[in-house]
């Protein structure tokens, strides 16, 4: 769900030409996901948010600290990153499907073989 809905705010991003207007759409589209997933993730326990935090990059590419900073600015990125020390996070790991996420990257190789996963459109 996360690389769709990134895919998605790349993709009108580069649409938009005028400030006010990126701005504007960010703002709608945080407010949209925050009505969807904030409750989700606000009961997400340490382990499944470092989890989440690694295959976010994995989808995208990117870690979720660039992601942050992209769309919400360095400040926000910098504090982003240290509430998530606080909770032995970091939105700046890399995923490393040959090393320390090996478990996580046959999970996900299992599940995506299964087909059993369903991508939800907002």
């Amino acid at each position: 769900m996360a690389t769709y809905v990134l895919n998605d705010i790349d993709s009108v991003m580069a649409s938009l030409y005028s400030k006010d207007a990126k701005q504007s759409y960010k703002r709608r589209r945080e407010a949209e996901l925050n009505a969807r997933f904030k409750a989700e993730l606000t009961d997400m326990t340490i382990t499944q948010g470092q989890i989440l935090v690694k295959l976010i990059n994995r989808q995208s590419g990117r870690s979720v600290y660039e992601i942050i900073k992209q769309l919400k600015g360095g400040g926000t990125a910098v504090l982003s990153q240290f509430t998530a020390k606080l909770f032995d996070n970091n939105l700046k790991n890399n995923y490393d499907p040959n090393g320390v996420d090996a478990d996580i990257e046959g999970f996900v190789r299992e599940i995506e073989a299964s087909g059993s996963y369903q991508i939800l459109r907002l």
